[in-house]
């Protein structure tokens, strides 16, 4: 047994063990549980789990983002995230039960990988990481959302237990953390307002939650367009960085960045927009995105026949001359989708009052 492979396992039965202080979001324990299957098992190989609960859903499609991952490095990632865990949720005494096999996590997002020195910044991977969440949150059952809200109360809120994706692990709060924060603000008072459970005049609670259901929806869409549009400008920032300064610079070479953030981007889209378990919303943001996919299959052919420079250059190439497509016209279309959502919203809410 590998000196690696020794620690791995003496690290997931530690963990067995650890009880800690404060309780882990379902972000930590689906990346636990995520890592600790690639680690174990490798690329996930079974089909998508259709009748079972969010929870399992959510855990297959956590396993499934980190497809490619070679187990030593999925081991590698595990070890470190326990230490992360550990060290911000603390420890304490008691019971032991197992945080892994013990976790029932919602339909939610995943966090960021543990900071590995070759990879790229972990801002960027752990948000594209968490798009088929957000995708699979936004395409919950308008009656499984409304079943959810009527059996919780207002300290329960799904939204008030999220962080922003895209920003680095500072003190100071990044323009992506305030960005990503308005969206997680706004969904997190719809949702307590929601589950406050009054009653204005005639309109009841349910008619209520009908009413959020779509701004949910939109929000979590928003999301994914906020993840995208953040990540695009500081991947092009970063692979000019590192031709123009070197990898030394950035930490990261060309090859590393076109094969584990590049390509990963560009997969995502379109396993958003072909996912036909997704709702419309995130299958038509999937859509939008189709120039970003278009851009990455012409770097990855240039990267494979003249190597990693060549092919960074050509992204570049391609972000530019597409520069006014994600200025204009992706926000454009976000806000066409949002009066959409809206209209849908009041019409959910009618339909929820008239009892049809």
């Amino acid at each position: 047994m590998s000196a690696l492979k020794a620690e791995f396992v003496a690290k997931s039965q530690s963990m067995r063990a650890w009880v800690p202080q404060n309780p882990p979001s379902n972000r930590d324990r689906l990346e636990l549980y995520s890592l600790h299957k690639q680690a174990a098992a490798g690329d996930c190989e079974v089909d998508k789990p259709t009748n079972k609960g969010a929870a399992e859903k959510a855990k297959w499609t956590a396993w499934k983002t980190k497809a490619g991952l070679s187990q030593a490095e999925a081991m590698s990632r595990y070890i470190s995230e326990c230490d992360r865990q550990i060290r911000v949720y603390g420890s304490k005494s008691g019971p032991t039960t197992s945080t892994m096999e013990n976790s029932k996590p919602d339909v939610t997002n995943v966090p960021p990988p543990a900071e590995n020195p070759n990879t790229p910044p972990s801002s960027l991977l752990k948000g594209i990481d968490s798009v088929p969440l957000l995708a699979s949150a936004a395409s919950e059952p308008q009656k499984s959302y409304m079943q959810r809200l009527a059996i919780m109360n207002a300290n329960q809120s799904w939204w008030g237990r999220q962080s922003p994706l895209c920003s680095a692990s500072t003190a100071e709060p990044s323009l992506s953390s305030k960005v990503e924060s308005i969206i997680i603000s706004l969904g997190t008072f719809f949702e307590r307002q929601a589950l406050a459970g009054h009653s204005v005049g005639p309109i009841t609670p349910t008619s209520v939650h009908a009413t959020v259901f779509p701004i949910h929806v939109l929000l979590l869409t928003y999301w994914i367009v906020v993840v995208y549009l953040l990540t695009i400008p500081t991947t092009f920032y970063l692979v000019v960085k590192t031709m123009l300064l070197g990898s030394n610079a950035t930490g990261v070479n060309l090859s590393q960045l076109i094969e584990s953030t590049i390509t990963p981007a560009s997969t995502t889209a379109s396993m958003m927009m072909n996912d036909t378990s997704n709702s419309l919303p995130p299958r038509f943001i999937g859509l939008a995105l189709t120039p970003l996919v278009i851009i990455t299959d012409v770097t990855l052919t240039t990267y494979n026949a003249a190597g990693d420079f060549v092919g960074a250059l050509m992204y570049c190439f391609g972000i530019l001359i597409t520069w006014w497509y994600w200025v204009f016209v992706v926000p454009w279309l976000s806000i066409a989708l949002g009066w959409v959502g809206v209209a849908y919203s009041c019409c959910c809410g009618i339909v929820e009052y008239a009892g049809l």
